[in-house]
């Protein structure tokens, strides 16, 4: 079993602003093949498209894979428009058994899933990057928030919003962003920045969190001590405090 992996950089070819994603980002359809000498060859896209945070030109990272024989990594063709990137989609062999189609049906909730997650937290490299947006939402609704799933958009904004009223009536609005990258792959400023943006828009939060399966970046927690307007603004979760969260789960 395998899945794509690996950090795309760019370099907008209009204003020349730099940035990364993971390809766990990346939308990515296998859209054809055809049976050769070796067995079966599987052609993908992979896609992600996105306006530049700088100038607003737009950027499409745009790459088409091939594998073949099955499970090995052919040929990547670099399709990209918009800007100069470094980097390509790599093949990632995975340790566990289950994909993240076989976990959904093993796990007929969520609340199973996590269940499920509390006895090997190396499943959380096997969700998809919706179940993982699913799993979060479920740990807030679990604590007495009203949770909105929002739909999958690429402008880097928020995947939950989490509405939150305590005892005497107010209400307190959190934007969630969650980062489903490899263990190793540590969330950059750049993500960090551009959610802390969404913070004084109309109709903005109160509070903005990042939760994510690894780590972040020694500049990414920086920003958050020294450029945000308030440390209480803003919260870093890590794969570390997301496993609490996890632990101290109980199904409402």
């Amino acid at each position: 079993m395998w899945k794509f992996s690996g950090t795309i950089s760019y370099t907008c070819d209009t204003c020349g602003d730099t940035g990364e994603f993971p390809i766990d980002d990346f939308s990515i359809e296998c859209f054809g093949g055809s049976e050769r000498q070796m067995g079966a060859e599987n052609l993908y896209e992979i896609l992600y498209e996105f306006d530049c945070p700088e100038c607003s030109s737009s950027i499409s990272l745009h790459f088409e894979a091939s594998e073949y024989p099955i499970e090995f990594l052919n040929f990547v063709l670099n399709k990209t428009a918009g800007a100069q990137t470094t980097g390509e989609p790599e093949m990632e062999h995975l340790r566990e058994i289950y994909s993240a189609e076989d976990l959904f049906h093993l796990h007929e909730s969520i609340s199973e899933l996590i269940s499920a997650l509390k006895q090997s937290q190396y499943l959380l490299d096997e969700v998809t990057t919706r179940q993982f947006e699913e799993i979060v939402a479920e740990v807030f609704r679990s604590k007495g928030f009203e949770v909105d799933l929002t739909k999958r958009t690429r402008d880097g904004g928020k995947d939950i919003i989490a509405v939150h009223t305590d005892g005497i009536g107010i209400k307190n609005k959190y934007f969630v962003e969650c980062k489903r990258y490899a263990e190793s792959n540590k969330i950059s400023v750049d993500v960090v920045r551009t959610l802390y943006g969404v913070m004084n828009t109309m109709d903005g939060p109160n509070k903005a969190i990042i939760v994510t399966t690894s780590t972040f970046t020694d500049d990414a927690r920086k920003f958050v001590k020294q450029e945000a307007r308030s440390s209480w603004d803003l919260a870093l979760v890590d794969r570390i405090q997301l496993l609490d969260w996890l632990d101290g789960y109980k199904e409402s």
